[in-house]
Formats: C-alpha cells, sequence, structure tokens
C-alpha cells in the first residue's frame, strides 16, 4: 500500500471496544478507579473534538522541579452508548464497537499458517503471543486508533493487534514509537505499549491480563502516565490485572492525592506547637513521591512499597516545602473503602492512609526541625507517630536551629513518640539537650556531583 495517508471505519459486532481496553490499560496502570454509575446513554456516537484530543505535553522530570506536566483540565466525559462495555475492568476488544482507523503508511491483515513465511516483524510477535491461525492487524506511521463511542484514542507509529479467531477475543495489542494513550478520565505518554490478555476455551475466563508501559531507553525518557490531578513518571509501568498488581520501575518520579482521613473526634484538645508541628497534614492533599527503586502496589491487601532512596514531600499551604521525609525503604497500607463505594475523587491511591512505615536511615525536615532516627511509623488509627533505633544504645536525635551558627538537639534513647492531636512526646528513656554548630547533620549520603 502507499504512502497517502489513509483511514479506515471499523464497525465490530462483539460486545467491548478499544475503549474497554484503553481504560483496562490506564486504569490498570493508575490503579483501580470506580466510575460513575447511573449515566445516560448517548442516542448517537459523538465524534471527538481535537481540542478534547489536544496532545499533552511532556515534561522531563530529570531535575526533579514537582511540576504538574500537560494540562490539569480533562475534557468533559461523555454517556456511552449501552452496547459498549465502559467497565475498566473489562477485557478489551478491539474489534467492536465504531472504531475509526487512521494511519500515513501501510496496512496489513494476514492469518498466519503452517507454510506461511513471516517477516521480521511478525516474527518478533511469537515472543508474546502463538500467531499461527490468528487474524494480525498492522498498521504503520503515524496511527492513531479512535473508538467513538467513549472517545478514546491510541496513538504510536506502529500499533499491532493480534486477535483469536476462535472466540474473537483480542490477544496482543502492540503500540511502538510515540506512543499516546488517551481516554476522558486518564492520559498516557511513552514509547512502546504491549497489553496481552489469554482466554479460556470457551472465553469466560480470564487466564493473562498483562500491560507494559516503556519509555525511551536509549534516550533516556521515561513514560508518563495522568490520572486526574496526579501523574507518575518512570521508565517502565507493569501492571498485572488478574492478580492486582502494579509496579513501577526506573527511578519513579510522582505527584499524588492523598484522599483525606477521617478528622479527630470533636473536644480534641488543639495541637501545642512543638516537634514536627503539623505533622499529621502530610496524610491528605498533594504528596510528592520520588525513589531509584521502584514503586509497587498490591491491590488486594492495599500496599504500596516504594525502594531505595525514598523522598516523600509535603508542600506548605503558602509554597515551600512543609515536610521532606527521606528512607531506604517506605510503606503505605491504605484504609480500602466497602467493595463496589466509588472514591469520591479521581487519584492513583485507593483508600485513605492507614500507616506509612519508613526504614533505613529515616531524615525528617520540617521548616524548624531536623529528626534522625533508622525507623519511623505513622499510625493514622491511633493518631501518633512512632521513631526508633535499631541499636537500643543509640537515640533518635532531633535538631533545632537556633542561628546561622548552631542550635540545639535534643536526644531520646532507643524511642521517640508523638502524638498529632496533643504534640505531646513519649521518650524510651531520660531525654536530655545538647548544643550543637555548624550545618545541622544528616544520615543520607549525598547526591553525586559531576
Amino acid at each position: 500500500m502507499s504512502s497517502t495517508k489513509w483511514r479506515l471505519v471499523w464497525r465490530g459486532l462483539r460486545a467491548g471496544s478499544l475503549a474497554a481496553c484503553c481504560l483496562c490499560v490506564a486504569g490498570a496502570v493508575l490503579l483501580p478507579c470506580t466510575c460513575a454509575a447511573g449515566q445516560a446513554p448517548a442516542k448517537e456516537p459523538v465524534t471527538v473534538k481535537e481540542e478534547e484530543l489536544a496532545r499533552v505535553r511532556r515534561v522531563p522530570s530529570d531535575t526533579f522541579q514537582w511540576r504538574l506536566p500537560g494540562p490539569q483540565q480533562k475534557p468533559e466525559q461523555k454517556a456511552a452508548p449501552k452496547t459498549v462495555k465502559t467497565d475498566p475492568d473489562a477485557a478489551p476488544d478491539m474489534t467492536a464497537g465504531d472504531v475509526l482507523m487512521r494511519a500515513a503508511g501501510d496496512l496489513l491483515r494476514l492469518v498466519p499458517n503452517e507454510g506461511s513465511k513471516l517477516d521480521d516483524d511478525i516474527q518478533a510477535l511469537t515472543r508474546y503471543v502463538k500467531v499461527l491461525g490468528k487474524e494480525i492487524l498492522m498498521l504503520r506511521k503515524g496511527v492513531e486508533i479512535e473508538q467513538l463511542q467513549t472517545q478514546s484514542v491510541l496513538r504510536g507509529e506502529k500499533i499491532v493487534v493480534v486477535r483469536n479467531l476462535k472466540n474473537g477475543q483480542t490477544e496482543l495489542l502492540e503500540a511502538t514509537g510515540k506512543v499516546e494513550l488517551v481516554t476522558p478520565e486518564r492520559k498516557g505518554l511513552g514509547e512502546h505499549l504491549v497489553y496481552l490478555t489469554e482466554f479460556s476455551e470457551d472465553g469466560q475466563q480470564v487466564l493473562r491480563d498483562e500491560y507494559t508501559l516503556e519509555g525511551d531507553r536509549a534516550g533516556g525518557k521515561k513514560a508518563t502516565l495522568w490520572q486526574g490531578g496526579d501523574v507518575i513518571e518512570a521508565m517502565e509501568f507493569f501492571s498485572d490485572r488478574r492478580r492486582d498488581t502494579f509496579r513501577v520501575r526506573g527511578g519513579p518520579v510522582a505527584v499524588v492525592t492523598m484522599p483525606a482521613t477521617d478528622k479527630p473526634p470533636a473536644g480534641k484538645p488543639e495541637a501545642q506547637p512543638g516537634i514536627l508541628p503539623g505533622f499529621g497534614t502530610m496524610t491528605s492533599g498533594k504528596i510528592k513521591l520520588r525513589a531509584d527503586g521502584e514503586m509497587f502496589y498490591e491491590g488486594p491487601g492495599g500496599h504500596v512499597r516504594i525502594t531505595r532512596n525514598v523522598v516523600i514531600q509535603q508542600d506548605a499551604a503558602g509554597g515551600g516545602a512543609a515536610m521532606i521525609m527521606s528512607a531506604d525503604e517506605a510503606l503505605l497500607t491504605l484504609l480500602l473503602p466497602p467493595p463496589g463505594q466509588p472514591q469520591e475523587q479521581a487519584s492513583v491511591f485507593t483508600g485513605s492512609l492507614k500507616t506509612l512505615e519508613c526504614k533505613g536511615r529515616v531524615e525528617i525536615k520540617t521548616p524548624t526541625q531536623t529528626v534522625l532516627c533508622d525507623r519511623g511509623v505513622l499510625d493514622m488509627q491511633r493518631r501518633a507517630f512512632l521513631m526508633e533505633m535499631k541499636n537500643p544504645k543509640d537515640d533518635v536525635k532531633v535538631y533545632t536551629r537556633e542561628s546561622a551558627a548552631g542550635g540545639k538537639v535534643m536526644l531520646s534513647p532507643r524511642s521517640l513518640k508523638v502524638f498529632l492531636d496533643t504534640n505531646e512526646l513519649q521518650a524510651g528513656g531520660p531525654q536530655r539537650m545538647e548544643a550543637f554548630s555548624g550545618p545541622v547533620p544528616t544520615n543520607r549520603t549525598p547526591p553525586a556531583t559531576k
């Protein structure tokens, strides 16, 4: 086929849609999000407006500026007809609904058999799925696939779809080169996308449901995913939807919204100024995360584990950082909502924060104080924050700078607990106060300088 730009309208007969696939992909990566129910179905499919599918400008996070890239306003969500699956947990089906395909290159449709000679592009697909007897659709150069009913778009320089002819299910969706995923709820950018599914012979049971989005490794550019006002950048995103797990590798950087926790009961005394003032506010609002290792989410247990040089930052209302916590490893445990209950806002995390545990060379900084310990546990159920040392002979150290020349350090043997509602302290032994001069010490390894 010539390189003349062409378009193809594909009207599928099976239930499901490209939108289901796109919503599966984006929802899988950005953790479960329950959509609002009861929307009135549209009478006719509505073509997506260009302004609603504007390309998202990517801002690299190499300098860790904590900026939210891309537009912050999401397009108005249109109600979908009843004939199209909108459940983000639905299995993808590229053959359903009205699908508009555009490309400036070639279109290839192939059904390989035992005697077929496979070229390099088709042969490369065998590392993902068996291609014999399957329908293969390959589009090249400036490809855009648009699902009209739910206004979902997938773009790439090459997009491949492998469909099982026996049960009609899509088993592989691969997009390569300048990949863009746009839905009314979520957006994604990357260099390589692979979505794999496997079903039982009757097509009713999902045996495999995995998703991978990668950035440009050769160019050092990360992939980016947005949900609502939240954004995550990393070199690789991997989700196993069947097991409800999500792994982000390659220097993840994120700005996420923590759902607000329950307020303390009325009549509680107000916290008095002291050590770590306002620490309890770190459990709601925008939280900034980064790590050199990975972020791993386990849906059934509501756990998020972040590894290697973890930094968690809460910004102050008037600007600047209210709290910066650094550690070797962090574990967030979420208090999950009852099944079927939707979240009040679209965010990466489902459920409010139950506990936050930081391990290994923990450093906590506020505008006035610095705390050094080996382990810190924030317990929102008990409204308390516990700091401990591995060696019972060591002290939890709280530095307070009083002038440019130095200040005082409070030493608490073994442990120190802060009650968030009153700011009262409970030490593991007799406390003492000493003076220090010069800069405030740190237990973190300084960043390498060129």
